[in-house]
């Protein structure tokens, strides 16, 4: 079947997966942390979107996409589940982008997202347990600073 395919619906195939697969993660993260994302403040919604990713990295290296599928993957991400609008999710994967090119440009939130790396792989594997403390810890950190 995959010989009938053009190389722009397989890419289709693999960025609507992947999104798929994102989705899940942030809905049980969501699910973890006791709040649907609707209801999470703004500071808990970027949080989890730099933590998911953090995911976008993940599934990134795993799957081997290319540098313009991971942007399409991260701005798709920031759009459904998070629903930031199409130019603030290109805004938003643009800066997520510079701070985990670059440490020093914001070190909280490049450590969100090295930590939604981990999380990931966490998700992956069905450790919810770990994966709940992950993400319980880097919130209460953020919350204090705030």
């Amino acid at each position: 079947m995959n010989d009938f395919m053009n190389k722009d619906d397989k890419n289709d195939v693999i960025l609507g997966t992947a999104a798929h697969e994102l989705e899940q993660m942030v809905e049980q993260v969501c699910e973890l942390i006791g709040t649907p994302l609707p209801e999470t403040t703004e500071l808990q919604r970027q949080v989890l979107a730099a933590f998911g990713f953090g995911a976008v990295y993940s599934i990134t290296h795993r799957d081997r996409l290319a540098e313009a599928q991971a942007h399409a993957l991260s701005i798709r991400m920031l759009i459904k589940p998070f629903n930031y609008s199409e130019q603030q999710a290109v805004d938003f994967a643009d800066d997520l982008i510079r701070v985990a090119s670059n440490e020093k440009t914001h070190p909280v939130m490049n450590t969100i997202i090295h930590r939604g790396i981990n999380g990931h792989i966490q998700f992956t594997q069905e450790d919810f347990e770990a994966l709940a403390r992950n993400i319980q810890e880097i919130l209460a950190a953020v919350q204090e600073q705030s």
